[in-house]
């Protein structure tokens, strides 16, 4: 599977996980001006931007993070709507993770370890938001 499919499916995975936690969710479709996330969610009036990254190697390199996403992920926070988030898979796993906490990060190459470390996965991520 080309990369381009295997972000795609991830992303509608992504939004049928949150869809059946009770989340409203809305996957951005692609288009030719590229986009700040992939998916809007809200759950009790609280909305989320995220974006969706797969990992199909060993780390997840903080270049994939375009430079239109770090504005409207700011954008959104100064806008009081929270963090900007990002849902990243390894194999099976999910992590939650902040644009914020990634910007913390020294290395720009990010192993699974750290996800393990300074990340939550999905389930703890739905227990904190509950």
């Amino acid at each position: 599977m080309n990369n381009r499919k295997t972000g795609n499916s991830f992303e509608a995975e992504f939004c049928d996980l949150l869809f059946q936690h009770g989340y409203w969710v809305h996957n951005l479709a692609q288009n030719a001006a590229g986009q700040p996330a992939d998916v809007i969610a809200v759950k009790n009036s609280v909305p989320y931007l995220i974006d969706c990254k797969v990992c199909s190697g060993k780390t997840f390199s903080l270049s994939r993070i375009e430079e239109n996403q770090r504005m409207a992920m700011t954008l959104w926070r100064n806008c009081l709507n929270g963090e900007g988030w990002f849902a990243v898979k390894f194999g099976e796993n999910i992590y939650m993770i902040t644009l914020s906490r990634l910007d913390s990060m020294i290395s720009k190459n990010l192993p699974e370890e750290i996800f393990q470390r300074f990340a939550l996965t999905f389930d703890e991520w739905l227990v904190v938001d509950a």
